[in-house]
């Protein structure tokens, strides 16, 4: 026990050399987040497994539809919670747009010189789908991310609408 856990890895995988070994090894860590993305996905994001459709083509389009969306949730959760991304630019995950709505909606102060980071990001998204941090998780779920993403989809077609009064119509 003082050596620390000894793990054996059952696969078929051919593994000829430990560089075969290690790539292998890289895609079982890669797990978690395979999993993580089929939550946003399924059940606790877009819940693509509710949807019924009168047709295959539009299922299959709402699928794919909803996939990009985990995909960007997924994105900026993981971004904002990760230690390693948590303070690079939430522009990687959200518009110009979309964070400033985010931050004039939450913040109450004025934008700030450049984008904030994905962990604020992340955080301030959750609080606009209505989480609270009661338990001090600090890791917001699915639906509570799912909900704030939607939110503010509907601000930015509102943003978007109310700056097309400025020209003719």
């Amino acid at each position: 026990a003082e050596d620390g856990a000894c793990w054996h890895l059952l696969t078929s995988e051919k593994v000829a050399c430990a560089a075969d070994a290690r790539r292998i090894v890289s895609h079982y860590e890669r797990r978690w987040l395979i999993e993580e993305y089929h939550k946003a996905w399924k059940s606790g994001g877009t819940c693509v497994e509710s949807l019924r459709m009168q047709t295959r083509d539009n299922l299959e389009r709402m699928v794919v539809i909803k996939a990009f969306i985990a995909v960007r949730v997924l994105g900026l959760r993981q971004g904002g919670i990760s230690e390693e991304t948590q303070n690079d630019s939430c522009e990687k995950i959200l518009t110009p747009t979309e964070w400033k709505l985010l931050w004039v909606k939450l913040e109450g102060k004025p934008l700030p010189s450049q984008a904030p980071t994905l962990k604020w990001a992340c955080l301030k998204l959750a609080k606009l789908g209505r989480w609270h941090d009661s338990k001090r998780t600090g890791r917001p779920g699915w639906v509570v991310m799912w909900d704030g993403w939607f939110r503010l989809q509907d601000m930015v077609e509102g943003y978007l609408v109310m700056k097309s009064l400025d020209q003719e119509i």
